[in-house]
């Protein structure tokens, strides 16, 4: 089955998007929310935190779906994200295998920790990341913004020209507070490990990684 897609989707690159992400989206979801079927407002919840992530990266995010509100292949944009519901007569897993292997060309990484398509992706020269992987790197960036926004807000100012030595250590304090970004989630080298030149593959999924 070919599954036609819109050339809004197919011209990303010429938008001078940093990278596409194509994620599936229920395999991401059913790995930090197990034992119940995901809620609308959880959908809502993960694609306005993609849309936020995406406008600060400059990537263009594909969020794919099985089903949807359509019998066909349903599409829309949404705070910056291209949503795809696959309809009935195709599956997520089919969407995205047609779309990598018509734009492995480009700059991609799939997200997902679904066997099947992971080894689509590796047979089209295309990187995967671990759905609890990107999950981790989503949510840890977003908590940084949150956190420096939050410093920014409860600043305090030294407005006083009289000696306050309590607020002088408060500042103090504060000043040395500095948030600082996580270790790479996906290091293969263990520290006091021998130096050994990372392969081909694996430079190119660092590459990728950094740009996250």
């Amino acid at each position: 089955m070919r599954i036609v897609i819109s050339t809004s989707i197919s011209d990303l690159i010429s938008l001078g998007c940093r990278m596409i992400l194509i994620i599936d989206a229920y395999n991401v979801l059913k790995q930090v929310i197990s034992g119940r079927d995901i809620a609308e407002k959880e959908r809502a919840r993960f694609i306005a935190q993609l849309g936020k992530y995406a406008k600060k990266k400059g990537h263009k995010i594909i969020l794919v779906f099985d089903g949807g509100p359509d019998e066909w292949t349903y599409k829309e944009r949404i705070q910056g994200v291209y949503v795809v519901y696959s309809g009935i007569h195709a599956t997520a897993d089919d969407y995205i295998k047609q779309y990598m292997q018509d734009h492995k060309q480009y700059d991609m990484l799939l997200v997902s920790s679904d066997r099947d398509i992971c080894y689509w992706a590796s047979r089209v020269n295309v990187e995967s990341l671990d759905s609890t992987a990107f999950y981790g790197i989503l949510q840890k960036d977003l908590e940084h913004d949150n956190e420096a926004e939050t410093e920014h807000e409860s600043a305090v100012i030294k407005t006083s020209q009289k000696d306050n030595p309590e607020l002088d250590a408060l500042m103090q304090e504060g000043s040395k507070r500095v948030v600082s970004k996580g270790e790479d989630l996906h290091s293969r080298v263990e520290r006091g490990s021998p130096a050994r030149r990372p392969s081909k593959k694996e430079r190119k999924m660092e590459k990728k990684i950094k740009k996250l």
